[in-house]
């Protein structure tokens, strides 16, 4: 049973803080230091002041940066810089964004929902967690008692939910322009009838963990050690985590390939590669001798492996994004490739790259390439063709399919690092939950109080 609750947000009062566009920030595990100290630097009171904090930043006192963390959020509260509302309330929150189809908004709501054991199967991960990062975050979240950003989960189609978000009434409180051009817009209903129905709607419903497993795994394990001093108690707030969600079938709901660039020790020998991948595939060449530039071939490469979903393949890009071809493997060996312990993960592109070209055609080794950091990560096609070197190797995938993601959580297994991109990204600071103002009992009965 999935427990869903309002809860009484805390979000930035603009008189004090300043323009909405400063104060928030994209999730803290897309950026970089250069990033997050620019940020901050527009604007002090930019989210990551509070999600990223620095030991320097506090004054003359070195001290820590979740305890820089834990006073920034107090003084914040105590200035009014950050209010609270009165009510508890469940957030619909829409981003409207553009892509090379056209525009398209993807409509979700934030709320809490009850931390569950993944034994349950209540709530259920695709990606597998790092104890590196959730050490980081834990300590963040035992300082500060805060959670200032949402995980990210789906739940399927629900008629009724949807009906009701689009039915209630709701009172707008920001709108706002990221730096990528996407605009989002956060409301908040209040109405007693609404919340009560959106809760008994997602009860039966199993929720699916897009982005925040590291958020969520760090959520169970503060639980743990929360339970650990104050019993098991159901009403305690430390069992609910913040999310947004998302129904599984709303049509701006998008996932990008994630793309891999492999740098080699030596020069490639390409004409070796592909003699060795002709025998398991069909080499179909899109450009050669740079004829395509890369503005081109981000468009073309795509719309060629799109162009046959009966065949599976991967596109390849190299000396410098002068050559670049389709492989298609060949029909004898499509049975071949579901040599992999479940038949739907061998059917997943990644696995192909990584165990049918990465440690077969290439005889490479998948964790020492990543221990080297000789293999990187994109979704930006255009940049990544534009960056290659001569010993770069770049891997077009295909965007998995959200049913895909579904079922691989259904089944419990675990996708390889890097297989889905879910966009565009929430933003962290369009609300916080905090369990250090206002200790109210949170209850999963209609009409519950909560923070």
């Amino acid at each position: 049973m999935a427990i869903v609750l309002p809860f009484r947000g805390i979000r930035y009062n603009l008189e004090r803080a300043g323009d909405m566009a400063h104060l928030i920030a994209p999730p803290y595990d897309v950026v970089d230091t250069k990033e997050r100290d620019r940020l901050v630097s527009i604007n002090p009171y930019n989210i990551f002041s509070l999600e990223l904090p620095k030991d320097e930043s506090c004054g003359i006192h070195r001290i820590d940066r979740y305890t820089c963390a834990k006073r920034r959020f107090e003084d914040w509260l105590t200035r009014k810089i950050l209010i609270q509302e009165d009510r508890p309330a469940i957030y619909p929150y829409d981003i409207r964004f553009s892509t090379l189809d056209g525009s398209l908004c993807r409509k979700g709501f934030v709320a809490l929902t009850r931390i569950e054991d993944w034994e349950s199967r209540i709530i259920r991960p695709h990606e597998q967690t790092f104890e590196k990062v959730i050490e980081d975050r834990l300590c963040l979240l035992k300082a500060t008692g805060a959670q200032f950003s949402q995980i990210f989960v789906l739940y399927r189609h629900n008629p009724e939910v949807a009906r009701v978000l689009a039915e209630s009434q709701r009172e707008r409180i920001y709108v706002v322009r990221d730096e990528a051009g996407n605009t989002h817009r956060l409301w908040k209903i209040t109405g007693q009838d609404g919340l009560r129905s959106i809760q008994q709607g997602l009860s039966e419903s199993v929720l699916y963990i897009a982005d925040g497993h590291h958020r969520y795994a760090t959520a169970m394990k503060y639980r743990e050690e929360m339970q650990a001093l104050y019993g098991n108690d159901p009403s305690r707030p430390y069992n609910y985590l913040m999310a947004y969600f998302v129904d599984a079938e709303d049509p701006g709901q998008i996932i990008l390939p994630v793309h891999r660039i492999l740098t080699l020790s030596g020069p490639p020998g390409l004409r070796a590669i592909e003699h060795a991948a002709s025998q398991i595939f069909e080499v179909e060449v899109v450009s050669k001798g740079g004829e395509l530039g890369p503005g081109q071939l981000c468009r073309e490469m795509p719309r060629r492996l799109s162009g046959s979903p009966e065949r599976r393949g991967l596109g390849l890009v190299s000396e410098r994004g002068k050559r670049a071809q389709i492989w298609w493997l060949k029909e004898m060996d499509q049975k071949k490739s579901l040599s992999y312990s479940d038949p739907v993960m061998s059917g997943l592109d990644v696995i192909l790259l990584e165990e049918t070209i990465i440690k077969g055609i290439l005889q490479l080794d998948l964790e020492d390439l990543e221990k080297k950091g000789a293999i990187k990560y994109t979704v930006d096609l255009e940049r990544a063709i534009e960056s290659l070197d001569e010993r770069d190797l770049l891997f077009v995938l295909n965007p998995m399919p959200i049913e895909q993601v579904l079922e691989i959580a259904d089944r419990g297994l675990i996708l390889p690092h890097k297989s889905t991109y879910f966009y565009p990204k929430i933003l962290t600071g369009m609300v916080i939950n905090s369990e250090l103002v206002d200790q109210v009992s949170y209850t999963p009965q209609p009409g519950p109080k909560s923070l």
